[in-house]
């Protein structure tokens, strides 16, 4: 009985060092990436505080058969963590909140966060059958520029054509008196 109760609690030891090491295997995984030109597409795709998105994974080299996960983070400037992604499965990578697609999924929603911040990056990992790992991102910026309202164009318009209207005579003076 006692041999028993030994072996059931290097199970239960084992079972915990296996899930451990099952975390720690997906950021290991962001360690060794290349760059790829795969699209990572987010919707709608001006920064506002307090919005959600939707961010797409389309792959542009047909490796949709080869994708075994697809990873996926949302960083400020500072690269913290930002936001809240709607899905159930996520991981801790180096204090950054990273979240794990199956590779049949290619799409989660986030939500930014009730922050004053100007821009946010999307990464994106595809992670292949042959272990490999590939990033692409986007970053999304608030709007900047003040848009044109219709009264200062109106305003700009009218100041032009009352310039026009004061040189026309001062042209035909001038030409009369040097011809």
């Amino acid at each position: 009985m006692a041999t028993f109760l030994f072996l059931v609690q290097l199970l239960f030891i084992g079972t915990l060092t296996t899930s451990a090491n099952a975390e720690t295997e997906t950021c290991n995984w962001l360690l060794n990436t290349t760059e790829s030109n795969f699209t990572v597409s987010v919707t709608p795709d001006v920064y506002k505080a307090n919005t959600t998105y939707l961010v797409t994974i389309t792959d542009n080299k047909n490796l949709t058969n080869n994708v075994t996960k697809y990873l996926l983070q949302a960083l400020s400037p500072q690269n913290a963590s930002l936001g809240k992604w709607h899905v159930e499965e996520s991981e801790n990578c180096s204090s950054i909140n990273t979240i794990v697609l199956s590779g049949t999924e290619n799409k989660a929603n986030w939500t930014s966060p009730e922050s004053n911040i100007t821009s946010v990056q999307i990464r994106a990992y595809i992670r292949l059958k042959d272990n490999s790992t590939q990033l692409s991102t986007v970053t999304l910026r608030k709007e900047t520029g003040t848009p044109t309202t219709p009264n200062s164009v109106s305003m700009v318009q009218s100041s032009s054509f009352f310039i026009a209207v004061i040189q026309l005579p001062l042209v035909l003076i001038t030409s009369k008196l040097l011809s």
